[in-house]
């Protein structure tokens, strides 16, 4: 089905990542890892597992909206998911075998499964906005660049300041998506997975066949980093995370604050778009900024969008802090639960906000007469331009640089990301 949430416009921009088929995609993807990480930890045949890992198949061969009723009986979906997934592995007559059901699931509990699956979600959002904010990046070098010394009048607190030039404005901008670029890459590469068993303790694996000479400690070891591979996800340092909330807020704050930065940009935009100042129009679209009852206004809604995802990535990211001061015991009554809208909230506006960002930026339009005329109306005499130029070109120099290490993470002979996670898992 469509995204069709007319509440969040701009919305399916990220649908593909944050929507429930999408997070239903990661909640079997994260079983069917597990099986083969069993085998890879020498747990299970692997024939078995590599069978039994195609039985489950993907989320989009599951009764979604059933799971999300099932949902409420157990006040989350792993559970109703389980019990489908194992009625499907031992399913005979279509491929299974009943001696596999068991095998679904074994050894992990509800919140491992929760939380792995956010982080593969969380880690796709990631990788997501990092590519929007890279190609935006490069349409706002190039604004930077193209008017290093076109003069404008800055403002401070609203009010005309001193003169400065609309490279330097856009160099700024330029400076907060440098700025976010490492913390998109730092958060992509320490993902983590979850894995700590019914009570934090795996104490299930205990009970578990194991390899000759292999105590239960090192089958955990070997188990946590197959399903980190197999996942691309890195391991916690730290141990268990069930009520030690720091992963999943490590995770959003990078896509919190790109929002943010993404805002910073439409809100400048946004005014310097007013009739009175005019020195920028947003990219003209069919049927974009309109008005159902004024057909001659040409709304900034580009901007209005971008500021809006903003907002809300921050007020959502707040959300799942206070869910984290709540956590409690070894596994939470009420936090585990509350975090889970603020963090789909944060990553759909950070790849809502850096998707936007790209389209404003690429097609912004520049007025260089009225950024003189205003200077000429309303700035004190003299130009005092001069190091607002270079700070622009230092902006430019240091973006460059960055794309410039981009290139050569990306070059064929450099491992990707996943390829990187794996290797350091099978050092």
């Amino acid at each position: 089905m469509p995204f069709m949430d007319f509440l969040v416009p701009g919305g399916q921009r990220a649908h593909d990542v944050v929507g429930p088929a999408a997070f239903l995609d990661r909640l079997v993807e994260a079983e069917a890892a597990w099986v083969r990480a069993q085998a890879a930890a020498g747990a299970l045949e692997g024939s078995t597992a590599r069978a039994l890992a195609e039985r489950l198949g993907t989320g989009r061969e599951y009764d979604a909206a059933g799971l999300a009723a099932a949902a409420e009986g157990g006040g989350n979906p792993v559970i109703g998911l389980v019990a489908a997934m194992r009625e499907r592995a031992g399913d005979s007559a279509a491929g299974g075998d009943p001696a596999w059901r068991p095998l679904v699931h074994r050894g992990l509990t509800s919140q491992d499964v929760m939380d792995t699956a956010l982080m593969g979600m969380l880690a796709r959002a990631v990788e997501r906005t990092l590519d929007e904010v890279l190609a935006a990046g490069d349409a706002v070098a190039r604004l930077a660049a193209e008017h290093i010394g076109t003069p404008m009048l800055a403002r401070t607190l609203t009010q005309p300041a001193l003169p400065t030039t609309f490279g330097a404005r856009a160099g700024s901008w330029l400076a907060g998506l440098t700025g976010v670029v490492p913390l998109l890459r730092r958060a992509r590469e320490q993902a983590p997975y979850s894995l700590g068993g019914a009570a934090g303790t795996l104490a299930a694996l205990e009970e578990w066949e194991r390899p000759a000479g292999v105590g239960a400690a090192e089958l955990a070891g070997r188990l946590g980093a197959a399903w980190g591979r197999e996942l691309c996800l890195a391991g916690e340092p730290l141990g268990v995370w069930h009520t030690r909330r720091g992963p999943l807020l490590r995770m959003l704050e990078p896509l919190a604050e790109t929002a943010a930065a993404c805002a910073r940009i439409a809100g400048d935009v946004a005014l310097s778009s007013r009739a009175e100042i005019a020195e920028l129009s947003e990219p003209a679209a069919q049927g974009r900024g309109g008005s159902s009852a004024m057909p001659h206004k040409r709304n900034p809604v580009l901007s209005v969008l971008i500021r809006r995802s903003g907002l809300s990535a921050g007020a959502a990211l707040g959300a799942a802090a206070q869910a984290g001061a709540l956590a409690v015991e070894e596994r939470s009554d009420t936090a585990w639960h509350l975090e889970w809208e603020p963090a789909r909230a944060v990553a759909r506006h950070g790849i809502v906000a850096a998707s936007l960002t790209r389209e404003l930026a690429a097609g912004l339009e520049v007025h260089r007469e009225a950024m003189r005329e205003n200077l000429a109306a309303h700035g004190p005499a003299g130009s005092g331009s001069g190091q607002a130029a270079r700070t622009a070109g230092q902006a430019v120099r240091d973006w460059s640089a960055l794309r410039r290490d981009a290139a050569e993470d990306a070059a064929p002979q450099r491992p990707t990301t996943r390829e990187s996670i794996r290797e350091a898992k099978d050092r």
